[in-house]
């Protein structure tokens, strides 16, 4: 228990000079605690006591818990600058087709664009992708990509086959890569395809399917060394047999390609503007996905005996009222009058 008089101190003047000059009575909740309490010897004194229970507010020793929240808040502080730089570009690149030539700013606005999304693995903390989507909030960013020669046209044909991949940068306990088996049945069911993605699992990888294509996936921090040394052994009906030969990966296209922009004329400005109009809806999704993640990971990290929100405003807003009135005031006025006392002092005018 805290014990709230006019001054927040250790020990008031009142309390030295006895201790039948104040009663406090402790209340049911904090709301309830504003309530004065007479001065035995100054009856024209009332002194407001406020009587308030301390929760625990211990932070909460979830592990990783505080780097979560600073991995989201590192995510949302990206997103606003890159909205921010998408927004300014977009009245350049309007401004400059109606006119019917480009401004002088839009060079330096794409390579402002151009640094903020090269950089937006670190700066983001790995929370957005190129595709501007936010996953989970305890998963990393993930490229797409395609397999070329996989398809769900080709896991309907062809008979049953066994693919063999060996995945770079993931040791097995075998040393060297990990190589993982799949059997296709030569069915393309839906059943196939959760197989597929089980086998994956182990090195990271994802699989589904939009539309008749199969869009793979690995966090992005994974992604060269798969691009550059994923290799795949079939039995000569969808994939050659023998040795292992490189598997061609093609990643999907980034949402926003700015090095590719050329603004000098029209149909260059027509081109960026096209990605930026597609860029802003995605970029207003993924902050909401992070905002929402964000409120989720804030919520666990409260104490659970804490004050809600709404409880302490109403405390607050009790606790000036209470001190604006006059018995207040005159508590306010006694101890300032009594503030030189002293314990020994007392004693020697009382003896």
């Amino acid at each position: 228990m805290i014990e709230l008089g006019a001054k927040p101190t250790a020990a008031t003047p009142l309390d030295t000079l006895s201790p039948s000059l104040r009663r406090a009575s402790a209340p049911a909740s904090p709301l309830a605690a504003l309530a004065p309490s007479l001065l035995d010897d100054a009856p024209a004194a009332r002194a407001a006591t406020v009587v308030v229970s301390t929760p625990n507010t211990a932070p909460s020793r979830e592990p990783g818990l505080q780097q979560q929240l600073g991995r989201l808040q590192q995510g949302l502080d990206y997103l606003d600058r890159l909205a921010q730089t998408l927004q300014g570009l977009k009245s350049t690149l309007s401004r400059s087709l109606a006119q019917g030539q480009a401004s002088v700013a839009l060079p330096l606005q794409v390579g402002q664009l151009r640094q903020l999304w090269q950089q937006r693995s670190e700066q983001s903390a790995g929370r957005v992708d190129s595709q501007l989507q936010a996953g989970p909030s305890d998963e990393p960013a993930r490229q797409r990509f395609k397999l070329r020669g996989l398809d769900l046209s080709v896991l309907e044909r062809g008979g049953p086959e066994t693919l063999r991949l060996q995945v770079p940068g993931r040791a097995s306990s075998q040393g060297g890569a990990l190589t993982l088996s799949v059997t296709l049945d030569g069915e393309g069911t839906q059943d196939q395809l959760q197989t597929l993605a089980r086998a994956l699992a182990p090195a990271g990888l994802s699989v589904d399917a939009q539309g008749q294509e199969l869009v793979f996936s690995v966090a992005e921090s994974q992604w060269p060394a798969l691009r550059d040394g994923l290799m795949v052994k079939g039995d000569g009906r969808r994939f050659p047999s023998g040795q292992p030969v490189r598997a061609r990966l093609e990643a999907t296209p980034d949402v926003l390609q700015p090095q590719q922009w050329n603004v000098a004329d029209a149909v260059g400005q027509r081109q960026a503007l096209g990605q930026v109009l597609q860029a802003q809806p995605r970029l207003a999704q993924a902050r909401e996905v992070l905002g929402e993640q964000l409120r989720e990971v804030q919520e666990q990290a409260q104490p659970a005996s804490g004050l809600a929100a709404g409880e302490a405003e109403a405390l607050a807003g009790a606790l000036q009222t209470r001190f604006q009135q006059g018995d207040y005031a005159a508590q306010q006025a006694l101890t300032s009058a009594v503030r030189g006392l002293h314990k020994q002092r007392v004693r020697q005018l009382l003896g």
